[in-house]
């Protein structure tokens, strides 16, 4: 599969806040993932589990917006934009840049740039 059709589908998957049907498709089990802090998780278990441990930090997802793919070579990249509500009160849009590599078909590494 291309990296062009990877890029759509998992843009799509996302949009239906269908995110683990995403990392169980497109995602290599040897995934690497870097967010903007330099929190780094290594292996498709380690990225559930760092879905679980935030998810238990919402209370609520407002509105969640993703731009379309932008592509190049074997990587591409998404502006997703969150309106979040967390347990402790607090309220943020988060606004960030996902990118994206792909590598026999599978997305190895997903790296966030957005501001801490």
């Amino acid at each position: 599969m291309k990296t062009s059709q990877i890029a759509r589908e998992v843009t799509q998957l996302i949009r239906e806040r269908q995110n683990r049907q995403a990392k169980d498709t497109f995602y290599s089990n040897n995934i690497v993932s870097i967010e903007a802090n330099g929190d780094k998780r290594e292996g498709i278990e380690a990225l559930y589990q760092k879905s679980i441990d935030w998810a238990t930090q919402v209370l609520e997802v407002h509105s969640v917006s993703v731009s379309d793919p932008q592509v190049a070579a074997d990587h591409f990249s998404l502006n997703i934009k969150m309106d979040i509500s967390y347990k402790n009160g607090y309220r943020a849009v988060m606004d960030e840049i996902a990118v994206y590599e792909v590598n026999d078909g599978k997305i190895v590494l997903e790296q966030f740039f957005y501001r801490p």
